[in-house]
């Protein structure tokens, strides 16, 4: 584009030369007014970018250099009022409609199996980097110190709080007592029982034995009916005693934790002789080391079985993901709930991210990318100003002329 508006100012000039030699006034009048509007011009654009002809004597010229931070400043304020606002991010992620998006990344083996390819590698590299002696015994030293610092007994009384808050802990209580129930309506059960009451009272088995009498049976019976009815007492009845009794012991247990000193420190003390038990750390280190043989053993016996397993669960959850409607509005919603948050949080940084990177630019590299982006286009002011400059140059010769005879 610069060849072609040097080459119609170099045009304009020739013209210029033959209109003056064979004194064709109005041909002259056009280029010479056409050579000015190019020059111009040329100085104007030239003027956005870099010092016409090197003078920097010259006011306001390299005007896009000179003010690289006004230019930063305002790039990144645009970016942000015109790009970055909550709503049209929010409109952007609706039209994107990510749950849909993802189970349809999820559906093409190639990125199912392209994940499960990363994941097989990551594998790998873990068990690699962690067979290392030195690596394991800074996990487990790191590991340990963290547990002898923390609190387990302050610990334990809040989750305690959690589970007991609202009476949860009677669903556990139900639980017991049900299976309880339903152990002592078998049949071995009875027989088990029969069996203690009859080593625990001998004179009753010699009465029974002697009258030939079944009677340690029908103790047994009896103790087991009794404790049914005692157990469907307590399940029916939410006020029952045993309950009340039930709920004061556990309140009382979580109280201890937090206040009672000797109790939270018998829990650390045990906690401090968990942690220094070199049978707990053999263990635990065989535990490892199995965990770390199967799964190298999965990875050698098979190359492709881990990777085959992630690329089938992959594929299966973008199945389950396509057919529940639900599942896919619930996730819309939560990201289109969480983005106004997360935009209002960071847009002002990627704001001064582009703003750092506009001012850590060099004048020449600010310039270059500029010139690359819209310097073509401004060529094309330049050779509209040799058209325009002649016309204009000719229009005003005409009416000066018309205005002298008139």
């Amino acid at each position: 584009m610069k060849w072609w508006a040097n080459g119609l100012l170099l045009l304009a000039t020739l013209i210029y030369i033959a209109g003056q030699v064979f004194d064709v006034r109005w041909v002259s009048t056009f280029a010479e007014a056409a050579m000015v509007g190019a020059i111009a011009d040329w100085f104007a654009v030239t003027a956005l970018f870099h010092h016409p002809l090197g003078l920097r004597f010259i006011p306001h010229t390299a005007i896009i250099p000179r003010n690289r931070e006004r230019i930063a400043v305002g790039i990144s304020q645009f970016i942000e009022s015109n790009f970055l606002t909550p709503a049209a991010v929010v409109q952007r992620i609706r039209d994107f409609r990510p749950a849909r998006t993802l189970y349809g990344w999820l559906l093409r083996l190639e990125n199912a199996e392209a994940v499960a390819t990363y994941a097989t590698r990551f594998v790998s590299y873990v068990l690699g980097a962690l067979d290392d002696e030195r690596a394991r015994r800074f996990l487990q030293e790191a590991v340990a110190r963290r547990l002898r610092q923390a609190d387990i007994a302050g610990a334990a009384a809040q989750l305690l709080d959690i589970l007991t808050e609202n009476q949860r802990h009677h669903a556990l209580l139900d639980a017991a007592l049900g299976a309880l129930d339903d152990l002592l309506a078998r049949e071995d059960t009875q027989a088990y029982i029969a069996g203690e009451v009859a080593k625990a009272a001998p004179l009753l088995k010699r009465f029974s034995d002697l009258f030939q009498l079944n009677l340690d049976e029908r103790a047994a019976l009896k103790i087991v009916e009794l404790a049914v009815q005692k157990i469907s007492q307590v399940r029916q009845d939410r006020g029952h005693e045993l309950r009340q009794r039930f709920d004061a012991y556990v309140s009382a247990f979580i109280e201890k934790l937090k206040s009672d000193d000797a109790l939270r420190d018998k829990v650390h003390r045990l906690r401090d002789e968990a942690l220094a038990s070199e049978a707990l750390g053999r263990y635990t280190g065989g535990l490892w080391d199995e965990l770390r043989a199967w799964l190298a053993a999965d990875l050698d016996r098979s190359p492709a079985s881990l990777h085959q397993r992630v690329t089938a669960m992959l594929e299966a959850l973008g199945s389950t993901l396509r057919a529940d409607r639900e599942m896919q509005a619930w996730i819309d919603e939560q990201i289109l709930r969480a983005a106004p948050a997360l935009v209002e949080e960071h847009r002002a940084k990627i704001g001064r991210f582009i703003e750092d990177q506009v001012r850590g630019w060099q004048e020449s590299r600010l310039v270059a990318e500029l010139e690359r982006h819209i310097g073509s286009d401004l060529q094309y002011i330049r050779i509209n100003g040799t058209l325009v400059g002649g016309l204009t140059g000719l229009a005003i010769a005409a009416l000066t002329e018309l205005s002298r005879r008139a």
